[in-house]
């Protein structure tokens, strides 16, 4: 699940990313192809506009020795970007780690310093050049805002050196440094408010996302219980059979089938011999487990479209699909032998267990499960008149 504590989405107020660092890597795999894209489209037009200007050089030089050198610095810097530029698509983390265009951008100095000392008349457009550079940096060219604040500050550290060493005043010195904090204060800010806005929408996304995933585990806990309780609604709770609400329901609908097409149902009885007497004897938690190693015991000859219930007490309901009262017998016979070759051990002893069996078929006078069962209680009570564990033939009148 998506953390969602106010920690790990606090904002550092002056480098504009995540106090967490977990976050704000996060957050950086979330972006990072989108910024390396805009990375790389920033960088080629970055060359573009140096090559494109290349023109104003050889119009202040001519075909000297000072242009080639600006020529050099330039191309040189030129295949820097590009290089990072074409590289980006297959390392975006590049982007968003930030120190490859960090230093690319440093690597640009050289060819604008080296201006005042080829055209030394060229001092206030290199300002010019200088200020509309800084803003760009913070503006146009997505990077990690304290390492923008690197490349600016080494810029503006070098142009104060340059003017030191050019034998600028001290009035002087504080104007250029005044009009260069200019760009910068706005740079910083305009990027400080895109990187802390971007980081926003980061969190309302996680956020958003947090509450997705909890409303779909709220809808998932609530179709389990749904099914929980459904199942607890038509389940006996110590054996797994269906109960008399359940197992009514399916005869309902097997009767119906009957009725439609012809087809045969049997329905049985089944009551466990002298149960009272394991209660008695063994107590009533045992009493249980013997409930559920009956319930596995029946069910195993049966198939997936027979039914087995629990009536009530230690009588079960056993109710056959397509099944002829003859078919229902042999099923019957099948699931006493099963029961009698079951054991249940207790304190070391080993204790059999049988059962009586009632068969009926389905005749046409027969409303509902009510009259079967009568018929099929009746052959039981003769069951257990002639010694018990024995199956019973219900045949209808």
């Amino acid at each position: 699940m998506v953390d969602t504590k106010i920690n790990n989405f606090a904002i550092s107020r002056w480098r504009a990313e995540f106090v967490d660092p977990a976050m704000e890597r996060a957050y950086h795999l979330h972006v990072e192809a989108d910024v390396a894209q805009f990375l790389a489209r920033a960088l080629k037009l970055w060359a573009l506009l140096l090559t494109v200007f290349a023109w104003a050089d050889w119009l202040q030089l001519g075909n000297s020795p000072g242009f080639y050198i600006l020529s050099g610095l330039r191309m040189a810097h030129v295949c820097l970007l590009l290089c990072l530029a074409f590289v980006l698509p297959l390392k975006p983390h590049w982007a968003t780690w930030g120190w490859p265009v960090t230093i690319v951008a440093i690597a640009g100095y050289p060819l604008f310093f080296a201006y005042p000392y080829i055209m030394p008349d060229t001092g206030a457009m290199g300002l010019a050049i200088m200020m509309m550079m800084l803003l760009s940096v913070y503006v146009f060219v997505p990077n990690r805002l304290g390492l923008t604040n690197l490349v600016a500050l080494i810029g503006f550290a070098m142009v104060i050196f340059n003017s030191i060493i050019a034998g600028a005043t001290l009035s002087q010195l504080i104007l250029v440094t005044i009009v260069l904090a200019w760009p910068v204060s706005i740079g910083y800010a305009a990027a400080h408010r895109i990187n802390t806005g971007n980081r926003k929408a980061f969190r309302a996304l996680r956020l958003a996302e947090n509450t997705n995933l909890e409303l779909e585990e709220e809808m998932t806990r609530r179709k389990t219980l749904e099914v929980e309780l459904q199942r607890q609604a038509l389940t006996d709770p110590l054996t797994g059979l269906s109960n008399r609400r359940q197992y009514e329901l399916l005869f309902r609908r097997e009767l119906e089938r009957h009725r439609r097409h012809g087809t045969r149902l049997a329905m049985g009885m089944i009551d466990l011999d002298h149960f009272k007497r394991i209660n008695d004897e063994h107590g009533h938690e045992f009493g249980d487990q013997v409930l559920r190693t009956v319930a596995e015991t029946l069910q195993e000859p049966l198939r997936s479209c027979d039914i087995l219930g629990r009536f009530g007490g230690e009588e079960f309901i056993l109710i056959l699909p397509e099944a002829s009262l003859q078919q229902g017998i042999e099923v019957a016979e099948r699931m006493r032998k099963a029961l009698r070759s079951a054991a249940v051990i207790k304190d070391g002893k080993t204790i059999h267990i049988t059962a009586t069996f009632a068969i009926t078929e389905v005749c046409d006078k027969d409303e509902n499960i009510s009259d079967l069962i009568r018929r099929a209680d009746e052959a039981l009570y003769q069951g257990k008149r002639d010694g018990r564990d024995r199956v019973m033939e219900a045949a209808a009148a």
